[in-house]
């Protein structure tokens, strides 16, 4: 499975991304020559303008994680951090020296970042602290499986996350914690699981790959059964108890503020682009993170809600 069917698979609720990578296996290539991708050869791919995707808000301070390519050949990508303005920029997720890293989750105290780890054979849930240090791998269900990390749990020590076989997308939910691996859901259909900040569990029930159709369903972690389809909430990425839906216009999109009843709240504000991506906001309501499409940058954008302006994170 090359670069363009794991991105294609990451991207599920969005969008499926047409990568520029090379159709040869990326990530054998990424384990294979990791350790010769000079930093010289990483700040020249920067300066020339790379893909910057997945933001995700620092919960408890001003900062944005996210995930950028460092090589095109071999396809690397690597979590960095930066300011709200763009500031003080840095990698963090060197130490974890193989594969392609994406999708960054902060921990609801700020002090760690979870993300997920494609490798040549499957994909692994990895999790360090805020300064890059202390990488290590999170729970396993299959050793060539694929992981995907979504949600902390309320009390911040246990987490959410789906996994399927290396034998075809068949998606189930899991939770960790202490050491022990829980399986939330059996139907081969279920991603995203995700926790909001009063302890409710939503989770994605995929009824179609292609085109990518899923709905999210109120689960009853208690008794391990879905309690209720919820086709109304449409925002993808819950924070605290607020999802954003997207509303396209013919040359912008509207951003809707959602309640986890799927009610419809206020508009945040628009922005002059289509096919945006990875749409989410900060904890406290005040900015809209979100990724332009490939044809636009591929950047990272925030919109503040109070006044509509849109500062870029980066610029490709």
């Amino acid at each position: 499975m090359n670069v363009k069917t794991y991105l294609g698979i990451l991207m599920l609720a969005l969008c499926i991304i047409a990568c520029k990578q090379s159709p040869k296996n990326a990530e054998q290539n990424s384990q294979e020559n990791a350790s010769e991708v000079s930093t010289d050869k990483i700040k020249e791919e920067q300066e020339k303008g790379s893909a910057d995707l997945g933001p995700n808000f620092n919960p408890i301070s001003s900062e944005v994680a996210y995930y950028s390519y460092v090589s095109q050949d071999p396809p690397l990508a690597r979590i960095f951090i930066s300011n709200l303005d763009g500031s003080q920029t840095r990698q963090v997720s060197h130490l974890d020296s193989i594969g392609f890293h994406v999708e960054p989750k902060w921990s609801r105290d700020g002090k760690k970042i979870a993300y997920t780890n494609f490798l040549e054979i499957g994909a692994r849930m990895m999790v360090i602290d805020a300064y890059g240090q202390n990488p290590s791998e999170l729970a396993t269900v299959t050793d060539d499986g694929f992981h995907m990390f979504t949600s902390w749990d309320v009390s911040g020590d246990g987490y959410f996350f789906f996994h399927w076989p290396q034998k075809g997308f068949s998606p189930d939910a899991y939770y960790a914690k202490d050491g022990t691996v829980e399986r939330l859901t059996e139907n081969g259909k279920t991603n995203r699981p995700q926790m909001t900040d009063e302890g409710v569990l939503f989770i994605n029930q995929v009824e179609s790959e292609t085109p990518y159709v899923a709905t999210k369903q109120l689960f009853d972690l208690e008794n391990k059964k879905i309690v209720k389809d919820m086709p109304e909430l449409e925002g993808e990425f819950i924070v605290g108890n607020h999802t954003v839906k997207l509303v396209e216009n013919e040359d912008s999109t509207t951003f809707v503020l959602e309640d986890v009843q799927g009610n419809d709240l206020r508009e945040l504000g628009t922005v002059p682009y289509k096919k945006v991506m990875f749409t989410t906001i900060d904890k406290n309501l005040e900015y809209v993170a979100y990724n332009t499409d490939f044809a636009d940058g591929a950047e990272i954008h925030l919109l503040q809600v109070a006044t509509g302006e849109i500062t870029k994170v980066t610029k490709n």
